[in-house]
């Protein structure tokens, strides 16, 4: 018979009282407090079913229970009985079947020739749970258990990838359910509204609807237990007025047990750097550490710009123009159908893709939301991140309670929806715009648009569809249309300034014809009065022969206006014939009809008579 591992029983705390926002881990088990109701109705269940799916809200502490208490009290309770239990724990992720493989084969030592085996023993579908328990189990005495966390990721898995390898997981579950080999064990986590989208998969919402745990809420003294207990291990003390405090403030929200962690990691690590008491030292605290003036929410929301602030300061004195961070949050979060915000993993290099950065740039700027003490982003710690390894936001309440990601005006969760609606509408019209190359956007929208896509690029645009060279060719084709139309309207707008131009001078043409021609007929006609008057009065003015030169002179005078004004006639008329606009012929024609009437007369008034 196996024997359990000698570290089943030990007890070693972890870092601090108190994980923050993140799910606890299943070493953390001494610190896990206010579930134990909970966590042995799972187990009691787990037990008799050897299928389980334990279901609730995002936040609810679905997460914790499992792997803090479930897996723990197995491993602990059954070993005092003689019984060998070994666990586990994935997600789905982008390969459900090669991540079960791979924790299962954790349980051997991690050889990768048994996660290979395990793998092609997946395929079997519903007999697969009897060829893994034989190639698992060391003998009648050991159980397995498997923790598939977060199952709801498999729906999203099917949905991209097609349904064949979610229903040969779903198939292991059922056989394990239906026909359950010795010591084998399974249990589930997965958001209650997902309950529905178990009958896609043949025979799976048989075996929830009869294998299904709801988690409770917590009741108060389950969370006075959860803040203050944890507290006593370190050697301090949490105060009941500050516990009381905290647990007004989360009122019983869907984020209250992860809220109230956060604030008490937050709280305790602030005691500690003020204070310089290390844990152990009989340290307090009490409801003068917690400014409560924007509640749990707010100290979260500060928390996560504070961490943002680091981040940024990679860039130095680019940071105030680098969008890196909120690419990153953009692309890792959505709002599903029923409007909730949720969270989206994304492999690290399409991350990197997304955000426009290289991958030793990112590893930078996630390094700060992955750290101990922070644990916004997973992977947790500070190894560097895979490029095909998963980052995901450690937990919805940073969606639901971060300013710059949850403000319902201008926040980056709802620029993202807005930015998905745009691309969707462009795909649209590239849809218009194939079936019939006119069906371009007007070149406003086009502007917009072309200012709007120098921030996006394929892998973002595959989130929302894909099609990006579709749309570029829109773009392009959109782009090109305007211009020629601006091209026209620039031409014409000149055609019409210079036939504007052009009217305006021949008007004044015109009128200096038409004041020269009065000028020399009112000049020509005191001449001649001045002659006449010259006649009678001889004796008093010059001689007859002095007036006869000034007259003579005139004459020239108005002469050599005739040859100009003829000239300018000439250059009217070849004006009206060489110009295509009608208008401006008809009103150079009219000018031309004034300027002949004037040079006649001209002519006809200085004819010798």
């Amino acid at each position: 018979m196996s024997s359990p591992p000698a570290d089943v029983f030990d007890v070693v705390l972890p870092c601090r009282p108190y994980p923050g926002l993140r799910p606890f881990e299943k070493h953390e088990w001494p610190i896990f407090f206010g579930r134990e109701r909970m966590a042995d109705a799972v187990v009691a269940q787990l037990i008799d079913r050897r299928l389980l799916v334990v279901h609730g809200d995002s936040g609810c502490g679905k997460s914790s229970l499992v792997r803090a208490a479930v897996l723990p009290r197995l491993e602990q309770e059954s070993a005092r009985g003689g019984l060998s239990w070994r666990t586990c724990a994935m997600t789905p992720g982008e390969a459900p079947l090669w991540n079960l493989a791979l924790a299962l084969a954790e349980l051997d030592g991690g050889k990768e020739e048994r996660a290979l085996e395990i793998r092609r023993a997946l395929n079997f579908g519903r007999d697969a749970p009897e060829t893994i328990a034989t190639l698992l189990r060391r003998d009648s005495a050991d159980h397995l258990c498997i923790l598939i966390d977060q199952f709801e990721e498999l729906f999203d898995f099917a949905h991209r990838h097609g349904p064949e390898e979610a229903q040969l997981l779903a198939d292991f579950l059922v056989g394990l359910f239906e026909t359950p080999p010795a010591g084998l064990y399974a249990v589930l986590t997965m958001r209650s509204e997902f309950l529905g989208a178990c009958a896609r998969f043949e025979g799976f919402a048989e075996a929830v609807n009869r294998a299904q745990y709801l988690l409770p809420r917590m009741t108060h003294d389950d969370l006075l237990r959860a803040i203050r207990e944890p507290a006593q291990l370190f050697g301090g003390e949490v105060s009941m007025a500050l516990a009381e405090r905290l647990i007004h403030d989360a009122g019983g929200r869907q984020d209250q047990l992860p809220l109230i962690q956060h604030g008490l990691m937050l709280l305790h690590r602030d005691h500690v750097e003020l204070s310089g008491h290390a844990d152990g030292a009989g340290w307090l605290l009490d409801s003068d550490a917690y400014d409560g003036s924007s509640g749990l929410a707010g100290l979260l929301s500060r928390h996560a710009d504070d961490v943002m602030d680091k981040a940024q300061a990679f860039f130095g004195e680019r940071a105030g123009e680098v969008r890196v961070v909120e690419d990153v949050f953009r692309a890792l979060t959505e709002i599903n159908a029923e409007g909730q915000a949720i969270r989206r993993p994304r492999s690290f290099a399409d991350l990197a893709a997304i955000a426009g950065c290289g991958e030793a740039e990112l590893q930078h700027v996630l390094k700060p939301f992955r750290v101990d003490g922070a644990s916004l982003l997973r992977p947790y710690g500070e190894a560097p991140i895979a490029a095909d390894e998963r980052v995901d936001i450690s937990h919805e309440a940073l969606i639901r309670c971060w300013e710059r990601l949850a403000d319902p005006g201008n926040g980056w969760l709802v620029r993202e929806f807005r930015n998905g609606l745009v691309w969707r509408a462009l795909l649209v019209q590239a849809d218009s715009f194939e079936r019939d190359p006119s069906n371009v956007l007007g070149p406003t929208t086009t502007g917009e648009r072309l200012a709007w896509i120098k921030r996006r690029n394929p892998v973002w645009a595959e989130r929302y569809g894909g099609g990006w060279p579709r749309v570029k060719r829109l773009l392009a084709a959109s782009a090109e249309a305007r211009d020629r139309e601006q091209a026209a309207q620039a031409a014409a707008r000149k055609r019409e300034q210079r036939v504007r131009t052009l009217s305006w001078g021949i008007a004044a043409l015109v009128l200096l014809v038409t004041v020269i021609s009065t000028a020399v007929v009112f000049a020509w006609n005191e001449s001649m009065a001045a002659k006449a008057a010259q006649a009678s009065e001889a004796a008093a003015r010059a001689s007859e022969a002095e007036q006869h030169a000034r007259t003579e002179a005139l004459l020239a005078e108005a002469r050599a206006t005739i040859d100009a004004l003829d000239m300018v006639q000439q250059k009217l008329d070849r004006a009206a014939s060489a110009t295509g606009d009608e208008q401006l012929a008809e009103t150079l024609n009219q000018a031309q009809k004034e300027l002949s009437t004037q040079v006649y007369k001209l002519n006809k008034q200085t004819m010798p008579r």
